[in-house]
């Protein structure tokens, strides 16, 4: 048909790129969907719209934004594709970078069908502003949901939800959640994790109750929500009665029974144990810095994900931490040998709509000389406080204390927190908060009468006069 030419036709043809998307061989049909848009002579808007859908779903975001920088007039359906598209592919400074540019020309929706797809807009730009903690823009999006008559439906208050519990505001989920009227299973989901995520765990299963009460049949992200609520919170006993083994593994092990963990994986559990499972126990650990059981979680683990760098990793720290450094060379030699790296930690911090991104010694912000005399007080103040650096959190060998304290005082919390010293202190941090950041986050909240927000790969911890909100159990 292609070679006869008997696809001109937009609305025919549009059906048919949109059908090539979905093809198990992507690279083939869609140099077909190409062939065949070329071969319109007078593509509609439609038709301009399925092929960034098409290229799209080949994760060829390159191809797609060309075609929608192409496209003469663009519609919200257009500006949806194209951010959607950036969110899966990985690049969420470009969605945000889109749907800036969408509001600054004032796109609006003509129909009910472009008010559908401002939906999805929004809730693709929710979920970029939830994975990056940029909570000025979330609380942007939700004027412009009210300023453009959107309705709040589940899937946009779940969208919400997600992004002011991830972003630290969880006095604004729940006002989000209390404002729906018909709640569906995963919006209730979504207010459990957010509660599960700043240490809250009877209000969690309280909220549990309710939606017993309430009729909504739970889901297994219902479940697993439930569980991390009584993991973060210490709830062992109310943690039992929900049948997930990995989580109840997670449950035991942070509580520090270590013992049951283990006879949990070996003699109850009635099929093997994933690697999530040995995943939990190795973390905990970690945590209580048992080394002969955490080389056995390790081993098990690697056995089933060889590739999983994150397990080395946290070998490799609890070796340090008990100062087996001939344990952490020789696991360093091996990811070496593997082709693996470790993942750099990295905190952020939101400044007047700036994300500001921070590593360990950093130097590169413009004002980084500010930033470490503004550290080096810290450390004056602190010290005065009573606050001692936790040398067991310090990766390397090194032998002099002086020494070991002044290479913890560069860790990317802490050069974050002293920037939002300056500022306004709501850190994001990529992967497990360390111990000494932890206490240093407590006595900074204590000694400036400030309330800190930090959070991690896992977690919030909202650090209020010297308290956190984890209770310490994290």
């Amino acid at each position: 048909m292609l070679r006869l030419g008997l696809l001109s036709d937009p609305y025919s043809a549009s059906r048919l790129i949109a059908a090539l998307s979905f093809s198990p061989s992507p690279s083939r049909d869609l140099h077909y969907a190409h062939q065949l848009f070329d071969q319109i002579p007078h593509p509609n808007l439609f038709t301009w719209n399925a092929l960034i859908r098409a290229f799209a779903s080949s994760s060829d975001l390159g191809l797609s934004r060309r075609v929608f920088d192409g496209i003469p007039v663009r519609d919200v359906v257009s500006w949806n594709s194209m951010i959607a598209a950036s969110t899966q592919a990985g690049r969420p400074e470009e969605a945000l970078e889109l749907f800036r540019r969408m509001e600054v020309e004032d796109v609006k929706p003509n129909d009910k069908e472009d008010i559908i797809a401002d939906q999805v807009t929004f809730v693709s730009v929710l979920s970029v502003c939830s994975q990056l903690g940029t909570i000025d823009l979330g609380r942007l999006i939700h004027a412009s949901i009210h300023k453009h008559g959107i309705t709040l439906n589940c899937h946009l208050a779940t969208s919400l939800i997600d992004m002011y519990a991830k972003c630290g505001n969880l006095e604004k989920a729940v006002e989000v959640f209390r404002s729906v009227d018909q709640r569906d299973v995963f919006l209730w989901s979504a207010m459990m994790a957010g509660l599960a995520m700043h240490g809250h765990g009877e209000a969690a299963i309280e909220l549990f109750l309710e939606m017993q009460e309430a009729k909504v049949k739970p889901n297994e992200v219902t479940f697993m929500n439930m569980l991390c609520a009584c993991s973060h919170s210490g709830l062992v006993d109310k943690g039992r009665k929900v049948e997930h083994y990995g989580c109840m593994v997670d449950i035991l092990g942070r509580a520090g029974r270590l013992d049951e963990a283990l006879d949990l994986i070996e003699n109850q559990m009635p099929m093997p144990p994933r690697a999530s499972v040995w995943g939990a126990l190795l973390g905990a650990c970690a945590v209580h810095g048992n080394v002969k059981l955490g080389e056995k979680a390790f081993e098990h683990l690697v056995a089933l994900e060889p590739g999983n760098d994150g397990a080395y990793v946290l070998m490799s720290n609890l070796y340090a931490k008990s100062d087996y450094w001939d344990g952490v060379a020789k696991l360093r030699k091996r990811m070496r040998e593997m082709g693996m790296k470790k993942e750099k930690g990295c905190s952020s911090i939101e400044v007047d709509g700036v994300v500001y991104d921070f590593l360990v010694g950093d130097i590169s912000h413009p004002s980084y000389r500010k930033i470490y005399l503004k550290l080096n007080e810290i450390a004056s103040r602190l010290r005065s406080s009573g606050y001692v650096p936790n040398r067991s959190q310090l990766l390397q060998n090194v032998e002099d204390d002086d020494a070991k304290e002044q290479a913890l005082y560069l860790h990317s919390e802490k050069l974050a927190i002293a920037f939002g010293l300056i500022s306004t202190i709501r850190v994001m941090k990529n992967l497990r908060v360390c111990e000494d950041c932890h206490s240093f986050a407590k006595v900074v909240s204590s000694v400036y009468k400030r309330e800190v927000v930090l959070r991690d790969r896992y977690r919030f911890h909202r650090f209020r006069g010297g308290e956190c909100s984890c209770m310490d159990y994290w």
